[in-house]
């Protein structure tokens, strides 16, 4: 028996036609059967004659039922399956990684890393200059597919700054625009697909870069690192022609790679025939130096594929990142990618390119490495001062974290139970190795999203938890 039923969201007709499709697929309503008459079905249901018709007209456009003219709407024959869960669920859950929300149940503090505090966005310039952006832009880019690398004018501005704040040396049309270095290191991994079957990671690294090339069917080399930087003579042992590291603040150790150690990289990506691809994520804060050059404005043999995000430094919601191929990959990447799009929303790229020509860029950089480095300093001065003797301090001077061993005879686990029992987040390290070593005392600390109180109250709860 048919019943309509007034639901949200769910229209009269289609409760009529989800009815007769369900049972003819079913068998329940068998072949050539004829159906109620519009206006008999809509009299009996108190709905209107249109109502029914609509759904017999679908029922009519999908093949479940034919129509006689003169005599009504009979089914058609249809194989017997079982129809669809007639009542799906509309409800998502919340998938944000456990490390990436902003929100967890229990917790006050939360050194989480790569956010920064919401107030350091420019809501209100970028709201302006957003609006300036739709005014101005030609109704016909809305509705049409735009640049295959992304708009020439925000390249243009890329370039200029690379050039001026990290040395790096490449022409406009070189640079490729992705939703993320996460795209961007897809994309090279495309590019690379049928030539390079290995790749040479970092060990520590950035665990979802290296997730990343392993989904991609990439083999990998996991280089220990010393002091300077991963391991050239470990490097060099291995077939591996393609190599991933963040050498201007290795991630996650916070080390920086001395300039003897870049030219032995570049050496061994020349001699090998390799590719490097240089992760310059965080190279806008550096805290008791001015930021060191790139590796790529060493490189005079066109090895080192730069790469650069504004999630750390503008907002990662913005889902902007860039790569600059050497001009040998350029071509490559136009050959093996003309029918690819631009990843990035046009009216993201034309804001930020305005953004970056009026000076606005420059000026919040200078506001937010000051913002980061009176954080950064108080955070270590807090560290120094509560929890003393029993903690070592790696990386910091740089970047937006810090690492933390602690010598009080717990390991990684016990570290983070602890403080999340105190309403503290911090985060273990072991995850970012390939080789997991057997005991951890490491933790990370991010403090970008955190006010100063935050931190000095943060700090005193992990005394109390570790003490």
């Amino acid at each position: 028996m048919l019943y309509i039923k007034k639901e949200p969201g769910k229209q009269l007709y289609f409760q009529i036609y989800e009815y007769y499709r369900n049972n003819i697929l079913s068998g329940q309503i068998a072949e050539n059967t004829l159906l109620p008459s519009t206006r008999h079905l809509a009299d009996e249901l108190s709905v209107s004659r249109t109502t029914v018709d609509t759904a017999y007209q679908q029922l009519l456009a999908e093949g479940y039922i034919y129509s006689v003219p003169k005599s009504g709407y009979y089914v058609s024959h249809v194989a017997h399956i079982k129809p669809a869960e007639a009542s799906p669920s509309f409800r998502a859950e919340d998938d944000t990684a456990k490390e990436d929300r902003i929100y967890i149940e229990g917790i006050r503090y939360n050194f989480q890393y790569g956010r920064l505090s919401s107030d350091t966005f420019p809501y209100s310039l970028w709201k302006k200059l957003t609006n300036k952006v739709i005014l101005e832009m030609d109704p016909a880019h809305i509705t049409a597919y735009n640049s295959r690398t992304g708009e020439a004018a925000f390249k243009e501005e890329i370039a200029r700054y690379i050039y001026s704040s990290r040395g790096v040396s490449c022409n406009a049309d070189d640079i490729v625009i992705g939703s993320s270095l996460l795209t961007i290191i897809s994309l090279i991994c495309q590019l690379f697909q049928g030539t390079i079957k290995s790749v040479a990671i970092e060990d520590p690294c950035y665990d979802t870069a290296r997730s990343f090339f392993i989904n991609h069917g990439y083999d990998i080399y996991p280089i220990p690192l010393t002091d300077d930087g991963p391991d050239v003579q470990k490097l060099a042992d291995t077939d591996a022609r393609l190599v991933y590291i963040t050498p201007s603040h290795q991630f996650p150790s916070g080390k920086v790679m001395s300039v003897n150690q870049r030219i032995r990289i570049l050496q061994w990506a020349e001699e090998n025939n390799a590719f490097i691809i240089e992760d310059d994520y965080d190279s806008e804060y550096r805290y008791d130096s001015k930021p060191l050059p790139s590796l790529q404005s060493l490189d005079h043999a066109n090895r080192v594929i730069y790469t650069n995000t504004f999630s750390k430094s503008l907002a990662p919601a913005l889902r902007t990142s860039f790569m600059a191929l050497p001009p040998q990959l350029k071509e490559l990447y136009d050959m093996k990618f003309s029918n690819y799009n631009c990843t990035v929303p046009l009216l993201t790229q034309l804001t930020l390119t305005r953004f970056m020509a009026e000076g606005h860029w420059v000026r919040h950089l200078r506001k937010i490495a000051l913002i980061n480095r009176k954080k950064h300093d108080h955070l270590v001065r807090q560290i120094t001062e509560q929890l003393g003797p029993f903690v070592k301090i790696h990386g910091n001077n740089a970047g937006l974290h810090l690492l933390l061993s602690v010598d009080n005879g717990m390991d990684e686990a016990d570290l983070v139970a602890a403080a999340g029992a105190k309403g503290v987040r911090v985060y273990p390290i072991s995850h970012y190795y390939a080789n997991r070593p057997a005991e951890s005392n490491c933790v990370l600390l991010g403090f970008g999203a955190l006010s100063h109180d935050d931190i000095t109250e943060g700090v005193r709860l992990l005394r109390e938890a570790w003490s």
